[in-house]
Parts: structure tokens; C-alpha cells; sequence
């Protein structure tokens, strides 16, 4: 039997292969895929000019077809042991447990890892079949999301999805532990100059895109004393109001970069204690290191990969960087266990909260991809969904 796959084969480039599909080994598992997401990342990836076909597509859920007998001993789950037709969530990254950072931070945190694996992305071992890669010319081809089956790797972990949670919701767990694990970031201990996240805190999100309106569900949570956004897409700073009751939503449009300042150091009363930055923009980061206050916390989610943002800037360290005595951090690395907190979120508040409405887009044929790739800056849109006809 054969199934369909995406193949990025260079910039704004694609195939869609049929491949046969493959039977789980020992250790392994199978998936049918139920949803997959576009997310912001896939952007760039789909930019570059790569040799291999690589197979794209890290946000992905789907139902088990085939598993290895030894599956349950190689794969970490989350929610009891895996069977024939159980639904699952998958963390992306399977890290190789044997370089210095595995070895002092612990088996599964990605971002610091010398040789990680992660679906849907080109690896260091494209040409080598003994070794998880996901280039789609090698067995066991379908190694991303975006196909109509997914092959799990041994060491990977993964959650068990309760029947009543759609497959595309199941889905935003990455995203949404990328907020937690941002949210994680800005604790410390109560009491101390540099206190983190509190009651008091006055809380900056800037950019009201998917991550940064989950971060806003989990501040508000957390019982901050004010939320603010901040973004250029009137669209976005609507939904996140209406979806995590924001103090302020600020319409950043035609400002300049001291108008954007004063405007929320003004409104947070001289500065938000924490800003978390979520716009995949470096401008967006000068912005948000003015607009902390003194002694608070910035965390950089959008832009702390030089894959996305590549340019260069000329800043004055000492009023961007030191004078705030900000406790300054960039959110690379994650781990399972930020995933295991954001799942019983989804899980325990989907009734509650509408989660549907990050998906603005949703498309069954593969050969639709980079036009849905293309829409990711048009007015009304947020995610994308691939779901395969069953």
C-alpha cells in the first residue's frame, strides 16, 4: 500500500510522493495522521535550499495503524500503554542522550542538544538509514506531518488522546508548551529583587499570534494583576481579547518605535514587570527591552533563532540591555515535562476554552501546502490545518 507525502525540495519548492507505506518495527509505531499544523517555523524551513527532499511538519497527532513489539518499552507515553487504534500527540524532538549538554540537562531537551532529531525538519543524518532522519527518498519515508502517515521513532514521547479532544486541538500541544515553557521561565522565588510572576505582575505580550495568545491564557491563569498586547493585526488583538480577557490590546500600526514605548510604559505604569516577546520580529524585541521595567523579567520567544531572523542590529547595550537590570532570557530549549503540563491544560480546559478558533484554515490535499504557506500573513488567519479524508 502506498500513501501520500510532502517533500520540500528547496525554496518555495514541493513534491508530493507516493510512497509505500511502512510496517512499524520492533521498536517503532505507524500513526495515520489525523491533523497536522502550519506553524510560523514552517516558513522558513520551506525557504531553504536543501539537496535532500525533506519531509516537513513537527505538529501532528494521529491514530496508531502498526506497533513494534517492543514500542511501549522504546517509547515514553504519557496516559498508560499503547495499543492498536489509540490516538496520540507527539513531542517532535528525539534528543541522542549521549552528547555533554544530554548529559548534564537530561534525555529529551531539545534546543541544546548536539545531534537532535526533529520531525518535519533537515538533520545531520539525511543520508543515513540506521539514523532518524526525515529525508523522504529513505525508508521509512514518511517522517513529518505532512503526509498521510507518520512513522514514530524509538525514544520518542507521547501522549494519549482522549476521545472526546479533535485531533487538530490535540495538535496545538506543541505550540501551547512553548507557551508554558515561557510562562515557566518568568517563576523565580517570591521575594527576591528579581521576583518573576506574582499577583501583582503586570504582564506585556507582544504579538497576538497562536503562541502569544496561549501565553495570555496561561498568565491570566496565573492570576496576573494586568495583561497587555500589543500587535499590527487588528484581527489577532480582537481574538485575544476575546479569548483571555486582556486588560489593553494596543494597535501598534503607525507608531514609532519611542511612540510604541511610551505608549506601554504609560499603560503598565512605567513598564511591564514581565514581557514576554512572541512576535517573530526583531524590532518587536528592541521594543519590549524598553518596555520592561527595572529589576524585571523579558522573555524572547519569537525571534532567538538565527534561522528566523538572521539580521543584524546595532544597539546601545547599556540602554537596552543593562540599565533595566532586567533578568533577560531567550527561549530555546524544551523538554517533555513543559509538554506534559500544557497537555493537561488542553485536556482539562478545552470544554471552556474555544481552541477551534486558532485554526483558521484547514485544507485535505498536500499540493495545497505553499499556498497555505503564502496565506500566513493575510488578514484572518492564524493556523492552518492538514487533515487527510479518512
Amino acid at each position: 500500500m502506498d500513501g501520500k507525502v510532502l517533500a520540500l525540495t528547496g525554496p518555495q519548492q514541493m513534491k508530493v510522493l507516493s510512497v509505500p507505506v511502512p510496517e512499524a518495527d520492533d521498536n517503532g509505531i505507524v500513526i495515520k495522521t489525523e491533523a497536522s499544523l502550519i506553524c510560523g517555523s514552517d516558513a522558513h524551513l520551506a525557504n531553504l535550499s536543501e539537496k535532500i527532499p525533506f519531509a516537513n511538519g513537527h505538529e501532528f497527532a494521529g491514530r496508531i495503524i502498526s506497533i513494534g513489539k517492543n514500542a511501549n518499552l522504546t517509547i515514553s507515553s504519557s496516559g498508560g500503554k499503547l495499543g492498536l487504534g489509540d490516538r496520540i500527540v507527539v513531542y517532535p524532538h528525539i534528543t541522542c542522550g549521549q552528547c555533554e549538554s544530554c548529559l548534564s540537562h537530561g534525555k529529551g531537551v531539545c534546543g541544546t542538544c548536539e545531534d537532535d532529531f526533529c520531525y518535519g525538519a533537515p538533520g545531520s543524518w539525511q543520508n543515513d538509514p540506521e539514523r532518524p532522519n526525515t529525508n523522504v527518498t529513505l525508508y521509512p519515508h514518511f517522517k513529518g506531518g505532512f503526509g498521510e502517515y507518520v512513522y514514530i521513532y524509538p525514544g520518542a514521547y507521547v501522549w494519549k488522546i482522549p476521545d472526546e479532544i479533535p485531533g487538530e486541538i490535540a495538535a496545538l500541544l506543541d505550540p501551547f508548551a512553548v507557551a508554558m515553557r515561557a510562562v515557566e521561565m518568568s517563576m523565580t522565588e517570591m521575594g527576591g529583587l528579581q521576583e518573576g510572576l506574582n499577583t501583582s505582575t503586570r504582564a506585556l505580550v507582544i504579538g497576538a499570534g497562536p503562541i502569544g495568545i496561549m501565553t495570555g491564557l496561561l498568565l491570566r491563569s496565573m492570576g496576573v494583576e494586568q495583561l497587555v498586547f500589543t500587535s499590527h493585526t487588528p484581527y489577532r488583538l480582537q481574538l485575544a481579547k476575546e479569548m483571555t480577557g486582556a486588560d489593553e490590546c494596543i494597535n501598534l500600526t503607525g507608531m514609532s518605535h519611542e511612540e510604541r514605548v511610551q505608549k506601554v510604559r504609560k499603560i503598565t505604569d512605567g513598564g511591564a514587570s514581565l514581557v514576554i516577546q512572541c512576535a517573530n520580529n526583531q524590532s518587536a524585541c528592541l521594543d519590549g527591552l524598553l518596555m520592561v521595567r527595572k529589576l524585571g523579567t523579558y522573555i524572547e520567544v519569537g525571534a532567538p533563532m538565527q534561522l528566523m531572523n538572521s539580521k543584524e542590529v546595532t544597539i546601545n547595550l547599556a540602554k537596552y540591555i543593562f540599565e533595566s537590570n532586567a533578568r533577560i532570557c531567550g527561549l530555546l530549549a524544551l523538554s517533555p515535562s513543559s509538554y506534559e503540563r500544557a497537555f493537561r491544560y488542553i485536556v482539562k480546559r478545552h470544554k471552556e476554552i474555544p481552541f477551534e478558533r486558532f485554526i483558521t484554515h484547514r485544507f485535505n490535499d498536500l499540493n495545497s501546502y505553499m499556498d497555505h504557506i503564502k496565506m500566513m500573513s493575510k488578514p484572518g488567519y492564524m493556523k492552518a490545518a492538514y487533515i487527510p479524508d479518512i
